[in-house]
């Protein structure tokens, strides 16, 4: 490999923490959204339910899983349901180029992700909550920096920032979801809820789109897809079990065979030597 030497242009980017904190709310507590924060604030539902408005979008209801970020100099107002007031944890992002790097994913569209749970954003989140919590040192102090720019790198990779598809007809938004099923089952990655974030859709919407044109749910039809290649892998193939589950979409070859079991009623094994 010949001698090489760069210059990396803008390598520092401008964006820590500032504040965190969790809360369980009581019922029907309020939050007023005319106060406008001088920071981005990025709220998880751990548990429970509750309401969010933001300016320019429609109230919608947000239960454990989903994520909400209210905005600097915006106006946001969220409330806890009365029967099942949610709890929530909170990260307060500060810097210049915070706001450019929310821009760059899909959250400030409406200011609400559902159901992150299954996503490395998640993952990465949680685990900076947890070190966000530990006795402050500079080994703790660099770890938390590490993490925040994981979280950023997982927020724009998983939730990249997309057109606004409100307008597109039903027809065309289920042709896109089809296609997108299509291309991606057999990546693991490849789930309802990513296809419902690119879609800028809910579950509740796209479970009825699919409902009304193929008579099965999103999730029965992602299924569908990676069982019906599963046969044709283990009818025409000599592929080990680890090999077809990878070529459909499983992650390992025991969740594969559930799957395929409940799917057919008998086992890989025995649906290839029947």
């Amino acid at each position: 490999m010949p001698n090489q030497f760069h210059n990396l242009t803008n390598p520092e980017i401008d964006s820590h923490i500032l504040f965190y904190g969790q809360q369980q709310c009581q019922p029907d507590e309020y939050f007023e959204g005319d106060n406008l924060r001088k920071n981005d604030v990025l709220y998880y539902v751990i548990k429970g339910t509750g309401s969010f408005l933001s300016s320019g979008h429609h109230e919608v209801k947000l239960k454990t899983g989903d994520l909400f970020l209210v905005p600097r100099s915006r106006t946001c107002s969220f409330q806890a349901d009365h029967s099942n007031p949610w709890e929530y944890l909170w990260i307060g992002l500060t810097g210049s180029d915070t706001g450019k790097i929310l821009k760059a994913s899909n959250l400030p569209n409406k200011n609400f992700l559902r159901q992150i749970q299954n996503t490395k954003f998640f993952s990465t989140l949680t685990e900076l909550y947890g070190v966000l919590n530990k006795k402050k040192t500079l080994l703790n102090h660099l770890q938390i920096a590490s993490l925040t720019y994981q979280l950023f790198y997982h927020l724009v990779s998983e939730f990249p920032d997309h057109p606004p598809v409100r307008k597109i007809p039903k027809n065309d938004q289920y042709q896109i979801a089809i296609n997108y099923l299509n291309k991606n089952y057999t990546d693991p990655t490849c789930n309802i809820i990513e296809l419902c974030n690119r879609l800028g859709v809910s579950r509740s919407f796209l479970y009825s789109l699919f409902r009304k044109n193929t008579k099965i749910s999103p999730q029965k039809y992602l299924i569908k897809l990676r069982m019906e290649a599963a046969k044709k892998e283990l009818t025409s193939t000599t592929h080990n079990l680890k090999e077809v589950a990878k070529k459909v979409g499983y992650g390992d070859e025991f969740t594969f065979s559930k799957a395929f079991k409940r799917y057919s009623g008998v086992s890989p094994n025995v649906f290839r030597g029947n």
